[in-house]
């Protein structure tokens, strides 16, 4: 049966052996089209205004982040966190956030150990980024907390 909607499909393979007891095998594959299941999900935040700033070393657009009703509903039934920051607008292709893994709807709430609480602050800390040293970069993807170290 082939399915045409948003959702990842899987196979789920189990092999048996005799010292081992029982072996599975998880592959996932994203749907067709090449959409991932995080671009169908309804964004967690957005930008307070159309105000934008540029951290051009590092290649990110940001702005200042709010949350949307969203993640306002689902933040305690799904142990999302809330935080203030910058939300990633665009990712320059080839740039050193798109190098190690940033993506648009990314929110950064921390550059090099400090919170960041909008796209200035963000920006401006990001624009220290250089090449002699790692800037550990922390953010929420779809409500979960990760960490990127970026280097010029």
């Amino acid at each position: 049966m082939q399915r045409r909607d948003w959702r990842a499909v899987a196979a789920l393979t189990a092999a048996f052996t005799l010292t081992a007891g029982v072996a599975f095998t998880v592959a996932a594959s994203p749907p067709a089209g090449g959409r991932s299941v995080q671009a169908a999900a309804a964004p967690l935040y957005r930008c307070t205004d159309a105000t934008r700033v540029e951290a051009g070393p590092v290649g990110l657009t940001l702005c200042d982040a709010e949350p949307t009703g969203e993640l306002v509903d689902r933040a305690e039934r799904d142990n999302l966190q809330v935080r203030s920051g910058a939300l990633v607008v665009t990712v320059a292709p080839g740039g050193v956030a798109a190098r190690e893994g940033l993506v648009p709807n990314d929110m950064i709430f921390r550059v090099a150990g400090s919170d960041v609480d909008g796209g200035g602050p963000a920006g401006a800390r990001l624009s220290d980024v250089g090449a002699a040293s790692d800037t550990l970069v922390n953010f929420l993807r779809a409500g979960r907390p990760y960490r990127v170290k970026l280097r010029r």
